[in-house]
């Protein structure tokens, strides 16, 4: 059970429950709170068994991708780190694929069912979709200079974006009369959620970059063409710190633009900008595996606390 946790990466999982329910609590049904039309305060239309299972088959999906993934990096990890490698030492491949299809189909069954409810049966493609494309990176996008990083954020952004998916749908069609009477929208939730998605997007890329110059020597053993080996380690980090850059001038933009109260203010500040620009000096001066491994968990470390400041500003700030 020990090594099974491992291989579905059980720590990752867990974050993605939270960062879905903190979408769906700390920012949606928070917001909705402060919309009231005639008297009505808005109440979310997702069923909560609906919601669980949008959870479960986001779930379900990355568990297998996680295990193909390990499953066809066994190699390289038996260099970049042989003391985590499961397939093959722990499991056997044949049960690990085994596992992968297992959980992919109830990912995409669940999928279906959410789909189906919120009257879009098409959008279970979506399922199938991702579940593809984390196969076809664990097979041939990953050698690919940037494309595998690419396809990771993005795949990472996708994670609150099913939720605003799926909950705004419901929600456009039970308040939709009433929202085009009083001239409102839901652009403030969509603001957020794209919002969200794109700083977990661009900390994704970075950190993904970041385990590219760690892994250097097991990637270039095996002939992985990513970004440090095609172009050089020089070139690379000066690619991730342009990223950096892009990153902080959007969060200070958000922060003098949009954040008008103070302990808003002070979280972003203390707790996401800071903490991210220490990770981009640290990143700057790293010269071995180890330090580059630091910097890949505080950026792990910066990303917790960008989803913890959902639920803060949202239910902390209006006490304040």
């Amino acid at each position: 059970m020990k090594h099974f946790l491992q291989l579905i990466r059980y720590k990752n999982l867990l974050i993605i429950v939270a960062t879905q329910f903190i979408m769906r609590y700390g920012l949606f049904y928070a917001m909705l709170k402060q919309y009231r039309i005639m008297n009505v305060t808005l109440e979310l239309q997702l069923p909560f068994m609906q919601f669980l299972f949008l959870v479960l088959a986001t779930v379900f999906i990355c568990a297998a991708g996680y295990i193909i993934n390990d499953y066809f990096d066994v190699n390289m990890d038996m260099i970049n780190k042989p003391d985590s490698v499961i397939v093959g030492k722990h499991i056997s491949r044949r049960i690990v694929m085994l596992w992968h299809w297992i959980f992919n189909v109830i990912g995409i069954l669940l999928g279906v069912v959410v789909s189906v409810h919120i009257g879009h049966w098409n959008f279970a493609f979506l399922f199938i979709f991702i579940a593809s494309l984390l196969w076809l990176y664990s097979t041939s996008f990953s050698k690919q200079a940037f494309v595998g990083n690419i396809i990771v954020a993005l795949l990472v952004a996708m994670v609150p974006l099913i939720v605003a998916i799926y909950e705004l749908i419901p929600l456009n069609y039970m308040y939709h009369r009433v929202l085009s009477k009083m001239y409102l929208s839901f652009e403030a939730l969509m603001f957020w959620s794209l919002g969200y998605a794109l700083f977990a997007f661009l900390l994704s890329l970075i950190r993904e970059m970041v385990k590219d110059i760690e892994d250097f020597e097991g990637d270039a053993a095996f002939g992985r063409n990513t970004i440090p080996i095609v172009f050089g380690i020089p070139v690379a980090k000066f690619i991730v710190m342009a990223i950096y850059i892009i990153t902080l001038g959007a969060l200070l933009f958000v922060f003098v633009a949009y954040l008008q109260d103070i302990p808003s203010g002070v979280y972003m500040f203390l707790g996401i900008i800071i903490p991210l620009g220490i990770s981009a000096f640290l990143f700057l001066r790293a010269q071995s595996s180890k330090n580059y491994s630091r910097v890949s968990l505080l950026l792990k470390g910066v990303m917790l606390l960008g989803l913890l400041y959902i639920p803060f500003k949202h239910y902390v700030c209006m006490y304040v």
